[in-house]
């Protein structure tokens, strides 16, 4: 525990780190318990928020629902994490392994993530797809 080893050159490293805050340091400076309050509070919302953009989508939209699965799988995991070892424990690490300033994160937060872009990909889309059958033709 707390070490980082290479795995690919300097891209990504191996790591068995726990991760004392959330993401960009969120609750760093809260006792244990207050981090623990904090984060399940936080998931609670994002959980109810994500449940009603579900129920909100039009059949047919597998994207959304996925991306929507990923985010909700990402906090589930975390919160597991939380709970049972009382932080959240990362394990990748993006570039060297002696880089501090660049972050270490685990597949929850990539699930997280991805599916935050996905959806934002999927806007932007259907955006430009809404906006282009607007235009005039000829």
């Amino acid at each position: 525990v707390g070490e980082r080893v290479p795995f690919l050159g300097d891209l990504i490293g191996l790591a068995h780190l726990p991760a004392a805050s959330g993401a960009l340091g969120l609750f760093s400076d809260w006792s244990p318990n207050a981090q623990l309050v904090g984060f399940a509070g936080l998931s609670l919302i994002a959980v109810t928020i994500i449940v009603s953009f579900y129920r909100g989508l039009a059949p047919g939209e597998h994207g959304s629902a996925a991306a929507l699965g990923a985010i909700l799988g990402g906090i589930g995991r975390n919160c597991v994490d939380r709970f049972r070892l009382g932080t959240g424990l990362d394990f990748l690490h993006l570039g060297p392994a002696s880089a501090e300033s660049l972050p270490d994160f685990n597949f929850a937060d990539v699930a997280i993530v991805l599916g935050v872009v996905t959806l934002i990909v999927e806007l932007l889309a259907t955006e430009m797809a809404a906006r282009a059958s607007e235009r005039p033709r000829g």
